[in-house]
C-alpha cells in the first residue's frame, strides 16, 4: 500500500491528468472483467508517452515491443507487467486520447443550448487537442483499424458517441435535413479537423482557435445555405439503390475513420 501511495505521488503532469481512471474499468479480457485502473502509475504513464512516440514515428506495425523497452529503459519482460500485448498497449494510448478529448466536449458543451456555438466549440476543443496531444492523435488516426476484437469495438464505441454529438448538433439546427445530409456534414467536419496533422505548421499558419473557428464557419454556412440536389444520372431507382448500399456498408466509426482522417 505504502509503495504505490508513494509511487502515485510522483506522477507525471505531461500526461496522466487525462488518463481516464474508470475507462478501462469494465474492459473484457481473460474472459472476466478487470479493474486496470491500479496499473496507471507514473511508469505506466512514461510507457505509453514513449510507445506513442514510437508508434507515431515508425508505425505500429514496424514497431516493437523492444523498441518501446530500450526508450523506456526497461526489459521487455519487465513491459509485460503493465500490458499484456503490444495490441493492448496500442488500445490504452487511443482510449487515454479519445476518453480524455470526449470528456473535454462534453464538458465544455454540456450547458450550451445553441447547437451552433457547440459546433464552434467542438472543432476548437479537437484542434487543442490536436495541438497537445499531437503525436496521441496521430496514432489514433492512421493506426486504429490495427485494432481487432473487444480492443476495436471499443474504441468504435467512443467514435459513434462523439459522431452523435456533431449529427444531434446538426440537426437540432437543420431538422429537415435527411440523415444522409446530416451524415456528410459531420464527416466533413471531422475531415476538416483530422487533415490538419498532414499540413499544418505554426509558423505560417492560423492559431488553432482561429483555424477551428474558419473550419466551422465554412461548415455551417454551406450547411445552412446549401440544398443536397443529386445530378441528374442520381435519380434513377438504381443509382439510389447503390448508394443506400453503399452507406448501409459504413459503420458510424468505419465512416468517420475513412482516409487519413477519423
Amino acid at each position: 500500500m505504502g509503495t504505490r501511495n508513494r509511487r502515485r505521488k510522483g506522477r507525471s503532469s505531461r500526461f496522466p491528468e487525462e488518463v481516464p481512471t474508470g475507462a478501462h474499468r469494465g474492459f473484457l479480457t481473460g474472459g472476466g472483467f478487470l479493474n486496470r485502473r491500479a496499473r496507471y502509475d507514473e511508469k505506466l504513464v512514461g510507457i505509453l508517452e514513449c510507445a506513442c512516440q514510437i508508434f507515431a514515428d515508425k508505425g505500429y506495425h514496424h514497431a516493437s515491443v523492444r523498441d518501446v523497452a530500450a526508450a523506456t529503459g526497461l526489459s521487455p519482460a519487465g513491459l509485460y507487467y503493465y500490458f499484456r500485448t503490444k495490441e493492448e498497449l496500442l488500445f490504452l494510448i487511443m482510449q487515454t486520447c479519445l476518453v480524455s478529448l470526449l470528456e473535454r466536449i462534453r464538458a465544455r458543451t454540456s450547458r450550451v443550448d445553441d447547437p451552433a456555438l457547440r459546433i464552434r466549440i467542438i472543432a476548437r476543443t479537437h484542434l487543442a487537442h490536436v495541438e497537445r496531444r499531437g503525436k496521441q492523435m496521430r496514432v489514433l488516426v492512421r493506426e486504429w483499424e490495427s485494432l481487432e476484437g473487444d480492443f476495436r469495438a471499443e474504441i468504435r464505441r467512443h467514435m459513434r458517441s462523439y459522431l452523435n454529438l456533431v449529427i444531434r448538433a446538426l440537426k437540432e439546427i437543420s431538422p429537415q435535413k435527411r440523415p444522409a445530409e446530416l451524415r456528410a456534414a459531420a464527416f466533413a467536419l471531422f475531415g476538416m479537423l483530422t487533415w490538419v496533422d498532414q499540413w499544418y505548421h505554426p509558423d505560417r499558419d492560423l492559431p488553432m482557435d482561429l483555424l477551428a473557428d474558419s473550419f466551422s464557419g465554412i461548415l455551417l454556412e454551406g450547411f445552412r445555405t446549401g440544398t443536397f440536389t443529386p445530378s441528374r444520372s442520381a435519380h434513377t431507382g438504381e443509382a439510389e439503390r447503390l448508394l443506400t448500399a453503399a452507406w448501409s456498408r459504413k459503420s458510424a466509426a468505419s465512416s468517420i475513420l475513412a482516409g487519413p482522417g477519423f
